[in-house]
């Protein structure tokens, strides 16, 4: 899923005998009709990976069969307002025998990408059980053609890798300025399982391998591995891996836990590498029971939310740079697996996450929608066929919104599935003046961050609505809109499905009357001046230091709203008073009098 909403889903589908690729692109709107896109291959498509960007943009991966460890990895893209795939293009002409491939896809809104995936040999006499000689690669996409990075990513390409599975495969972020991050698994000197990360540049260049998963616990050695992990990105190079470090007997852990590191945007000083871990999973110094893979999520400042199963639950933990929350359950617990839950977190603090369903020989996805105000809501959803879900995917916009994809029934008649999440509009302000201001202003407000659709406007003045179905993101008053004094102004934001979202209410403060001058005799030939500005609530004051009074004599006040003088002689005399209210109003008046 793109920022802007749009997006798509990959999967396979057995053709005439054949196994071949097919993607259903979301307009924003609604889905389109899916389509094959591995167009003029005759030979089985495996391992699809799809990544989109803004504007409909869709790039799509997969490897097709070619012969003895010549295996081919292909791509085709569909460009913002086409609505055809183009024909495939090779991405790397030889991947080896395509067992372990896994490739994984990152998106810029932009349509620039990178790819990640393993290239994997056989397994040798000399390798140890379940490793395998093999190399991180990785491509950069610029919108139209793929170029390799040249040279193996991972640390180590002499050294057996794991031979990879479901939640320890490589994984890749890219961000809006076309750099990213790459996160693998491979083993330390010690021979020890560890998750790795480097940044990626879109130059082509590539940082330093440096452990996330680290070789010491509470200063004694973790002879565990990691076997499972999660990363995302946010901002400028904002990151996070969520990863399970798995316990050794006589260790500093007691059994599996859930670790959390990040990594600042690329502009910090500490950008080079990930910080020090921090369990995230609650267990204190004890040990989770079951704990499954994590998925993580980050925003730009470095808020996470770590999602995983505990038992038979699916559960959520948010934590920043200071503290870790405790945990959330999503599930409503009638579900007889952990659910492997996953999450998309926005910057407001809005977040989907999603998560299997099991109970008894039916299933589904439960998916929750979290606003920016932490209120979810959740609900649990099948395809028609129904029966057991045999894999489940969420991408998210960033923004709160998401896709949940997920395949589900017999093997004889899989459905795919899929929905959207529409978050409602970001929460967002109105500009006022600061102080009080005498001629009726134009309004205007920010544009609330918003995937789905577009943006129409109802503005309100002390909860009377005063203009509607606005598309501008600024309004100019009219005079009869407004009396003097203190008003409170609210623009409500409703987006395409009738979400609607209330701004942070702001202060108008209007003064529209100049200053009243008001002169009093007194006996003994003594004169007053009073000058004042109404009332508190509906006037902004005068501004003493404006206030000046010629007595007509010769003799002159200032800084004062009342003051007093007695004459000497009997007059007449013109009094001259001139004032400002902190408004700008200004009074400039002559008095006559007789002392």
């Amino acid at each position: 899923m793109a920022p802007d909403g749009t997006g798509g889903i990959v999967y396979r589908k057995r053709v005439e005998g054949r196994v071949h690729i097919f993607a259903a692109q979301f307009d924003g709107k609604g889905w389109r009709a899916a389509q094959r896109v591995d167009n003029g291959q005759r030979f089985d498509g495996s391992w699809p990976a799809i990544g989109a960007g803004n504007g409909g943009r869709l790039v799509v991966a997969w490897v097709q069969e070619f012969g003895s460890f010549s295996d081919r990895l292909y791509s085709a893209a569909l460009d913002p307002g086409a609505r055809r795939f183009q024909a495939p293009v090779p991405i790397d002409l030889n991947v080896g025998e395509s067992t372990g491939t896994w490739p994984a896809i990152s998106m810029a809104p932009s349509g620039n990408a990178f790819i990640t995936y393993l290239v994997m040999q056989t397994p040798g006499a000399a390798d140890p059980p379940g490793y395998a000689r093999g190399e991180l690669r990785a491509a950069r996409y610029d919108g139209a053609l793929w170029s390799g990075f040249g040279f193996p990513l991972n640390r180590n390409t002499a050294a057996p890798v794991r031979i990879p599975a479901a939640g320890a495969t490589p994984r890749v972020t890219i961000d809006t300025q076309g750099n990213g991050l790459l996160a693998w698994q491979e083993p330390d000197d010690t021979f020890v399982d560890r998750v790795w990360a480097r940044r990626i540049f879109g130059s082509g260049q590539a940082g330093i391998a440096t452990q996330v998963s680290p070789s010491a616990w509470n200063e004694q050695p973790l002879r565990a591995g990691a076997d499972q992990f999660s990363l995302d990105s946010a901002g400028f190079g904002q990151g996070a891996i969520a990863y399970r470090q798995l316990a050794a007997p006589n260790g500093p852990i007691a059994g599996p836990r859930i670790m959390l590191a990040t990594i600042p945007e690329v502009s910090s000083p500490d950008a080079a590498k990930f910080g020090a871990p921090r369990a995230v999973d609650g267990a204190g110094d004890g040990a989770p029971v079951g704990a499954g893979p994590p998925a993580v999520a980050v925003d730009r400042v470095g808020d996470t939310f770590t999602a995983f199963g505990l038992a038979q639950r699916s559960v959520l933990v948010g934590a920043d740079d200071r503290s870790v929350r405790a945990a959330e359950r999503l599930d409503d617990g009638r579900t007889s697996i952990p659910g492997a839950p996953v999450v998309d977190l926005a910057a407001s603090g809005a977040a989907v996450a999603a998560w299997q369903v099991r109970r008894g020989g039916s299933g589904g996805i439960g998916v929750s929608e979290r606003r920016a105000d932490g209120v979810p809501v959740a609900q649990a959803l099948a395809a028609p066929v129904g029966g057991v879900v045999s894999g489940f995917a969420l991408a998210g916009s960033g923004l709160g919104d998401g896709i949940v994809g997920w395949a589900q029934g017999p093997e004889t008649g899989v459905q795919i599935a899929a929905v959207v999440v529409d978050a409602p509009p970001d929460a967002f302000a109105v500009q006022t003046p600061v102080d009080w201001v005498r001629t009726v202003p134009e309004l205007q407000w920010e544009r609330p961050a918003v995937a789905i659709g577009g943006v129409k406007y109802a503005v309100t003045i002390d909860d009377d609505t005063v203009a509607e179905n606005l598309t501008r993101t600024q309004l100019a008053l009219r005079a009869r809109d407004l009396d003097d004094g203190v008003h409170v102004v609210q623009v409500i934001a409703e987006d395409a499905g009738g979400q609607e979202t209330t701004s942070r209410p702001a202060e108008l403060k209007l003064d529209t009357r100049k200053p009243r001058v008001r002169v009093q005799r007194f006996r003994n030939r003594l004169v007053q001046v009073t000058v004042s500005d109404g009332a508190r609530s509906s006037t902004s004051g005068v501004e003493n230091t404006s206030v000046s009074i010629g007595w007509g004599d010769g003799k002159k006040a200032s800084g004062r709203r009342t003051a007093s003088h007695r004459y000497r002689g009997s007059g007449p005399f013109t009094i001259t008073v001139r004032a400002t209210d902190k408004a700008g109003n200004r009074v400039s008046v002559k008095k006559r009098v007789s002392a």
